[in-house]
């Protein structure tokens, strides 16, 4: 592996966004060695849009795949092209929204030894344009070991996206999982957990727009699909752990229900 960062784009059909997502990464002032765009078989504008992103940028480049085969799939191809020591990802309609988020995270792995997973605060941004996100004080992000926050849905509000983390260490725990099709990013954080630290920056770092996810009319396959990649995850732990998380997850999920009635 050379040294440096590659950002991987999944795209598929965001012709509307992916080239304010592409100008935002070469804005940053920790300017990554290369930029890989995949895309999964669009079938709008974005072929037109993305070759003209490789022109105007000489460390963008473009892997075109024949035809759709999904989120998870797309990433892991990305992930199979990088040839530096660092890897992160972000979705083609999202943005960095702070010029520092690739070197403030850059500065955390130098920090901490350099094989941790290093993460910015997300800003969550309604369809209209307004912020969701106020930002709290940088001890209120999950730092160090996480694995038991996250199975339990600890401060749920600042989990992670669009880390940085070594490529060589998320090819050791295999990527993204392409046989689930919800919660694979989370799934991802929780093998992550078992051996690496987080560490957050404090500062916003990605503008995600929520708006195109899976509907409320989903959210009991949504949390069946969870708990099944809680439950996996902690097979292997002593049943007494096991059981006092899958305890806890349980009451912080209902407070969370309740939250939302109110």
């Amino acid at each position: 592996m050379r040294p440096g960062l590659t950002i991987v784009v999944p795209n598929y059909n965001k012709a509307g966004y992916i080239k304010q997502c592409v100008d935002s990464i070469e804005s940053q002032s920790y300017k990554p060695e290369a930029v890989i765009i995949v895309d999964d078989g669009s079938t709008d504008d974005s072929g037109k849009i993305i070759d003209t992103l490789t022109k105007t940028y000489p460390n963008v480049r473009a892997h075109y795949k024949p035809k759709n085969s999904g989120v998870s799939n797309t990433r892991n191809t990305g992930l199979s092209l990088v040839d530096t020591e660092y890897v992160s990802f972000i979705d083609a309609d999202d943005t960095y929204c702070n010029k520092e988020k690739l070197a403030l995270e850059m500065a955390l792995q130098r920090e901490h030894g350099g094989d941790i997973i290093a993460y910015s605060v997300t800003k969550f941004v309604a369809p209209d344009g307004s912020s969701k996100s106020k930002k709290k004080k940088r001890e209120y992000y999950l730092q160090g070991k996480v694995r038991d926050d996250l199975i339990i849905t600890r401060k749920w509000d600042s989990i992670m996206r669009d880390y940085i983390v070594r490529t060589d260490t998320l090819v050791k725990a295999g990527g993204y999982n392409e046989s689930h099709s919800l919660y694979e990013d989370y799934e991802l954080l929780l093998v992550l957990a078992r051996d690496h630290e987080f560490y957050c920056t404090g500062e916003f770092g990605t503008a995600y727009t929520e708006g195109g996810g899976l509907s409320t009319a989903d959210r009991t396959l949504q949390e069946r699909a969870q708990q099944e990649i809680v439950e996996t995850e902690l097979s292997d732990d002593d049943a007494g752990h096991r059981k006092a998380l899958l305890r806890k997850r349980k009451w912080r999920l209902l407070r969370r229900r309740i939250r939302n009635l109110i």
